[in-house]
């Protein structure tokens, strides 16, 4: 499985990088510019992501805007959608009903290894 997570926070970056290490191969980007960077070249590559978190704020992009950026950049590919996780700090419900038609999950931080782990699972057994 191929992950690409995303998170300006380099501790937590590392953290879901360990726990997803057994999953699969992880890309790891501190900003929606490098995750773009990241995402475009996969498909390019012939090789896109299955699986994707998304911290909902970056310093240069919402989460929000990644899914949709994301989004248009499978269909323009016409390529199979990327699961994708939101992982926030905030447990607004605003963000959600947002994020909610968008994404496939989220997991509030901190993040649990086993609350991720059970999320992947039930992601991927649909």
């Amino acid at each position: 499985m191929r992950i690409l997570l995303i998170d300006d926070e380099p501790i937590a970056l590392t953290k879901l990088e360990l726990m997803l290490t057994n999953v699969g191969t992880c890309d790891t980007a501190g900003s929606g510019v490098e995750a773009t960077e990241y995402f475009v070249k996969a498909i390019n590559d012939n090789c896109p992501y299955d699986l994707v978190t998304i911290d909902i704020e970056l310093p240069d992009i919402t989460g929000l805007d990644l899914l949709n950026r994301f989004g248009e950049l499978e269909r323009k590919n016409g390529i199979a959608a990327a699961k994708k996780i939101m992982v926030t700090a905030h447990s607004n419900v605003d963000f959600v009903v947002k994020a909610r038609d968008k994404c496939d999950a989220f997991v509030v931080k901190p993040v649990r290894k086993v609350t991720l782990l059970a999320k992947i699972e039930e992601l991927f057994s649909t």
